[in-house]
């Protein structure tokens, strides 16, 4: 039957691995049309290739989510084969709320604790279903992460196995010490595990508020320099994007000084272009006035019906 668990699987702290999830929670699944059309005889990348193409949220009850969830726990795959195809791949990000779920319900607490900490720097947004309250809501993928990690052991409303805190399997060994690994470790790898490195390049660099200010104060307080004699502003070191910023300002500042003169040209107002004028006309006129003799004057007055000069 397609409800009944394969014989052939391990079972899962001496029972069904199905059982993992409630009772009336399986029977509103089975009921549902999603499962009795698609779900029917599924292996393992049958489920891989129906989240793929047909989970567009999660949560709520009887979702496709929660369907391909409970084959998951009727095939019951090893927690390895999880991991691997579903939450390391980085295209689906349904795919990897799937597997998170199932290696959140099936696997042993260390295994959760590798597997999904790293996850934490996955950001991307989950459509969620809620079918107490009947309405749609987002909620990130950290969020969703720290959700499964979380002691209270309550997650889209279903009750999941106890998680032991990371402190409790730290202290008997199954853990290493320290903190959860984070995205800054990556970055802080990339400059040789130096932290006063990555802070300078991000100071510097990147010229970052919050790391410009820690710089300056770290600098003021060992007494040295701030670091701008270093010559940080070379087009070698100087971030592509700070280059490219910096080349935008340049070209509105002469943008702006070319309108600035355009503007004063159409500043001055009609009286005073008619003065210019008329001074121009004057100057002329003054000019001509050296130039003619009394005859010539004469002669001009009595074309224009004047008297001619005394003499």
């Amino acid at each position: 039957m397609a409800n009944v668990t394969d014989a052939f699987i391990n079972a899962l702290s001496g029972s069904d691995p199905q059982n993992l999830m409630e009772y009336i929670t399986r029977q509103k699944i089975y009921d549902s049309r999603f499962w009795k059309e698609e779900c029917f005889g599924l292996s393992v990348a049958d489920v891989l290739e129906k989240a793929a193409h047909k989970l567009q949220c999660i949560g709520g009850l009887p979702t496709k989510f929660l369907a391909l969830a409970l084959k998951l726990l009727q095939v019951h795959p090893e927690t390895e084969l999880v991991i691997e195809s579903f939450i390391q791949q980085e295209e689906f990000k349904y795919v990897r709320a799937l597997g998170c779920f199932y290696v959140r319900m099936t696997g042993s607490p260390p295994d959760i604790y590798e597997a999904l900490e790293p996850l934490y720097r996955d950001r991307r947004k989950l459509r969620v279903w809620s079918a107490a309250s009947q309405e749609w809501s987002i909620l990130h993928m950290d969020e969703y992460i720290h959700q499964l990690l979380d002691p209270k052991n309550n997650i889209l409303g279903l009750a999941l196995p106890r998680l032991p805190h990371r402190r409790a399997l730290q202290e008997a060994g199954y853990l290493a010490e320290g903190p959860r690994p984070t995205a800054l470790v990556d970055k802080l790898e990339a400059h040789g595990n130096d932290p006063i490195a990555y802070l300078k390049y991000k100071a510097t660099i990147q010229k970052t508020a919050a790391a410009r200010e820690a710089w300056e104060n770290r600098q003021a307080r060992l007494g040295l320099s701030t670091g701008n004699d270093e010559k940080s502003d070379n087009s070698e070191e100087r971030d592509p994007k700070e280059k490219r910023k910096q080349h935008d300002s340049l070209v509105d500042k002469k943008e702006r000084k070319k309108q600035k003169v355009y503007d004063s040209l159409f500043k001055k107002s009609s009286g005073q272009t008619k003065k210019t004028e008329k001074l121009e006309n004057n100057n002329t006129s003054a000019e001509k006035t050296v130039e003619f003799s009394e005859e010539q004057w004469n002669a001009e007055r009595a074309k224009l019906g004047l008297k001619p000069l005394k003499k």
